[in-house]
């Protein structure tokens, strides 16, 4: 009933200034821009996506591989890191870097015949990804840096820190301590890691990050346990939030010749950190050389 008391049926004729609408065709044009606007709000989303784009899944996918040779679920709630985009139909897919995420996910690609780091491609749509900031946890380095008009440059951080000053001019033969925080917000321990691999192995310690700080140069990672390999700062008896780690970003950097001085081809960029004096450093950067490959 309309407030007047007039009963309305679909075919009722209404006034809208001094156009007659039939109340069919009202009902048919608010669904249609209700429709507008669901599938607008997607694709403005969908839009925004590009690579390095951080989303969080909004449930369970399994998929694969990038060679569909060996099977990955990544549970709900998840934190990825997109590393490829490509559009099919009209619709984008991304491929996320498979390696990035905490050991319990990325453990079926610990595989001798797997040579590779990345998802098959799935697509970004509202039913699988929410589309998200970067997360604080990783406010410690530069996801990406322009190298625009510098041609021999690589930018190639990747969230590893290395215990030392300087990446080894022989990295490739060589064994590092270093640490990581995942894209999922977990910090991952390893005393004895290979410095080229093409999964991350199976960590020494693993903690989930329950609270993280950006302050000036400073990132805190918050623990609710506490763990020997790293210096941690008691801050609370009670609570998720007991444990701090300080993540202290100096700006200093260092540069190693690779093979040596003498013959070098290219030139590694290390960015320096310290974690309660002791110094680390992130591999962020390559510079080759004029006339090489």
């Amino acid at each position: 009933m309309s407030p007047d008391g007039v009963k309305l049926t679909v075919n009722t004729i209404t006034k809208v200034g001094d156009v007659m609408i039939n109340f069919r065709q009202m009902i048919s044009w608010l669904g249609i821009a209700v429709l507008m606007g669901v599938a607008g709000g997607s694709v403005t989303a969908s839009a925004k996506v590009v690579t390095n784009s951080f989303l969080t899944t909004q449930r369970q996918l399994k998929t694969y591989n990038s060679k569909r040779t060996l099977k990955l679920t990544i549970p709900k709630n998840t934190t990825v890191q997109v590393t490829g985009i490509k559009h099919e139909h009209g619709k984008k897919y991304v491929a996320l870097n498979v390696d990035r995420l905490r050991y319990g996910v990325r453990k079926p690609l610990l595989n001798a015949q797997n040579t590779s780091k990345v998802s098959r491609w799935i697509q970004a749509n509202g039913k699988n990804f929410k589309l998200v900031k970067k997360p604080t946890y990783l406010a410690y380095y530069n996801i990406t840096r322009s190298t625009a008009g510098h041609k021999l440059l690589t930018y190639v951080a990747d969230g590893n820190l290395w215990q030392g000053s300087a990446l080894p001019a022989n990295y490739q033969q060589q064994i590092g301590v270093r640490f990581t925080v995942t894209t999922d917000g977990y910090l991952e321990y390893f005393n004895q890691s290979p410095y080229q691999y093409v999964i991350s192995p199976k960590p020494t310690m693993t903690m989930k990050v329950q609270k993280a700080v950006h302050h000036g140069r400073n990132v805190d990672l918050y623990f609710k346990k506490a763990f020997n390999q790293l210096p941690l700062t008691k801050v609370a008896k009670k609570g998720d939030n007991r444990y701090r780690l300080r993540i202290y970003r100096t700006y200093g950097d260092t540069a190693t010749a690779i093979p040596d001085a003498d013959n070098a081809s290219r030139v590694a960029l290390n960015e320096l950190y310290t974690i309660s004096g002791t110094q680390f450093y992130m591999h962020i950067e390559n510079a080759r050389f004029l006339g090489d490959d």
